[in-house]
């Protein structure tokens, strides 16, 4: 069984010339991943697997540049064709939400496709990995009848006005097909 939200501790790094010419496309994509995924599938949907508040770890707060504090942790699946494609978890401290904050709301709806309608979207440094024996995330491709595979994924700290939040991406078997 699997328990959200999954530990993607890694050595991140940016050292991309280790990326194939599908990997760099995907990985190294700087628009939304959920325009590019609904311009390559004829089906895209979004399944939430876990929406809780954690308190972010010590490598998280350092990463998004605050303090050590709550934040409300999302975890999805986005699929394309109907197949599974991109486990993606998103980080936001709780400080710089609000009770009408759309962030609280989104449900089904992807959060790229809100971030990036706001023109004064800033994105931090791509940081990518690789995942291989992640016991967490090999629990999950079972659970969603997937191989158990090496995974590729990046990592963004994005700014919206006066917010900050992280986004993890990872790219799941079958995905670049």
């Amino acid at each position: 069984m699997v328990t959200f939200p999954l530990d993607i501790s890694a050595q991140w790094h940016q050292n991309f010339t280790q990326l194939n010419s599908v990997q760099s496309e995907w990985l190294l994509e700087t628009g939304s991943l959920t325009a590019k995924l609904k311009q390559r599938f004829s089906q895209f949907s979004v399944r939430v697997l876990s929406e809780k508040h954690i308190t972010l770890s010590v490598q998280q707060a350092n990463v998004l540049g605050t303090e050590q504090q709550t934040a409300l942790c999302r975890e999805v699946i986005l699929y394309g064709d109907e197949k599974p494609r991109v486990y993606a978890q998103s980080w936001i401290p709780l400080e710089q939400l609000t009770d009408n904050s759309l962030f609280l709301n989104l449900g089904e709806r992807p959060l790229g496709e809100f971030i990036f309608q706001h023109p004064n979207l800033v994105r931090e440094d791509l940081m990518i990995t690789q995942f291989s024996g992640c016991a967490q995330l090999h629990s999950l491709l079972q659970d969603l009848s997937l191989e158990i595979a090496d995974v590729s994924a990046r990592r963004s700290v994005f700014h919206l006005a006066d917010l900050k939040l992280m986004v993890c991406e990872a790219f799941l078997p079958g995905a670049f097909e």
